[in-house]
């Protein structure tokens, strides 16, 4: 196959990038080796995402709890962090956590076609989004571990709409479940192991969106140069 001048010189300056790229993070690796041996440190960037369990909020829907084949099922709380080191002891980020509920139940109710009464849908389906500022004290921190504990306040944002399969004239019917303060809170305790330079898997418990959460770390560092 006859490669066009074109495609050979752009083959050329892809690879060319790519050397150059490994040479330059060769370089910096050299500067700041020393400076960048803690799992965590000032300057540092972390950027984390994890699931939780248990999910918290499912009483939030009790009040049809009484009601046949009643359930709440969902996804989340999915949580996403990104943090920066203040010091070698404290850090401030944002911790996010989106959760999706569905509640639903059946009940009987007369159906004017059929002339008797059926068994019809009803529920109600929530999204739950919070953001808030987080603190964390960086207690134990070596090469590979960090031990932490952290919390944080912020703004909790509910929607909600209500669903059901029965005819359109009852449509309009109005499912109740406990909405939540529009404050959001969090109080954990949590350690990062790093299984290589940059990557970690992290564990929290606490009080949250869930008792447990885990997931991946990803850090960031601030190149500084070695005197």
């Amino acid at each position: 196959m006859i490669i066009k001048p074109f495609q050979r010189l752009t083959a050329v300056l892809f690879l060319v990038t790519v050397f150059s790229a490994l040479g330059n993070e060769a370089k910096a690796d050299r500067w700041g080796y020393l400076w960048d041996t803690k799992a965590h440190n000032k300057g540092q960037i972390h950027i984390s995402y994890g699931y939780g369990l248990p999910r918290l909020e499912n009483s939030n829907f009790k009040f049809h709890k009484d009601k046949a084949d009643y359930r709440v099922v969902g996804v989340g709380p999915f949580a996403f962090k990104a943090e920066y080191g203040l010091s070698r002891q404290f850090s401030i980020g944002l911790s996010c956590n989106y959760i999706k509920y569905t509640s639903d139940w059946r009940e009987n109710r007369f159906d004017s076609f059929h002339q008797r009464d059926l068994p019809f849908v009803y529920g109600t389906i929530a999204q739950d989004i919070s953001i808030m500022l987080r603190m964390n004290y960086h207690w134990v921190v070596n090469h590979r571990t960090d031990v932490y504990i952290g919390g944080g306040m912020g703004y909790n944002h509910w929607i909600a709409e209500d669903f059901t399969n029965n005819a359109p004239d009852d449509s309009t019917f109005t499912a109740q479940f406990k909405r939540p303060m529009p404050a959001a809170f969090e109080m954990t305790a949590g350690i990062r192991y790093y299984f290589r330079s940059r990557n970690a898997v992290y564990l929290e418990a606490g009080y949250g969106k869930s008792l447990i959460q885990g997931g991946f770390v990803f850090k960031f560092r601030q190149w500084k140069k070695q005197e």
